[in-house]
């Protein structure tokens, strides 16, 4: 049996022999520009996953609410009737929020929600928070603006606060308009509640 010439030898050897000879028959500009494609394709591929990942960290940070104050009333419960106040947060961003804390302050009032549980948020809903609405009948000007701090936490754990300016205004101001026209000496008197509000009783009144 007669041996078979060198060039049909390497064309039957092992894969990795077959391109390592093909390789160093390329020449050297050749072998160049391949490298040179490689390391584009390469770099390609990592700018596009860098702005595949920016775009995801963009997205998960974008957050677009909208926010009212509404007031709710009661005549018969409790005795004497009772008068609330929220503010209303709609998410209309793309991911999940939870709201964590709504706080302002002017110069008679002091905004607060009246507890500390989170609020979450999927994508297109609201939720009704209630609210601490503490007046003190202070000289000065009066409220043209309600501005509270909304805390949120997003959906990566991160958090971020929003400044707005809860309206209508009418509903909570003029009350307070109201209010400290008849009674001036009210001092940080809650008026998210009950109308009539039952005084606690003090050491050594009688039960």
């Amino acid at each position: 049996m007669s041996a078979l010439p060198p060039a049909e030898l390497l064309e039957s050897g092992p894969e990795p022999v077959r391109l390592r000879s093909r390789w160093a028959a390329l020449p050297r500009s050749g072998r160049v520009l391949v490298v040179s494609l490689v390391v584009v394709l390469l770099l390609a591929a990592g700018l596009g996953w860098l702005r595949e990942r920016s775009a995801e960290r963009q997205l998960a940070r974008r957050i677009s609410l909208t926010t009212s104050l509404e007031i709710s009333s009661s005549s018969t419960t409790p005795p004497g009737g009772e008068v609330g106040y929220f503010v209303v947060v709609h998410n209309r961003g793309p991911r999940r929020v939870s709201v964590t804390a709504v706080a302002g302050e002017t110069g008679r009032l002091r905004l607060g929600m009246r507890d500390d549980a989170a609020r979450p948020l999927d994508p297109g809903t609201g939720t009704a928070i209630a609210l601490s609405v503490r007046l003190s009948c202070l000289p000065g000007a009066a409220e043209t603006s309600l501005p509270v701090e909304i805390r949120l936490r997003r959906e990566d754990g991160g958090s971020t606060t929003r400044r707005v300016d809860l309206r209508p205004t009418a509903p909570l101001l003029d009350v307070v308009s109201t209010l400290c026209a008849v009674r001036p000496d009210l001092r940080d008197h809650e008026i998210s509640g009950p109308v009539l509000r039952v005084p606690e009783p003090t050491a050594g009144s009688p039960n």
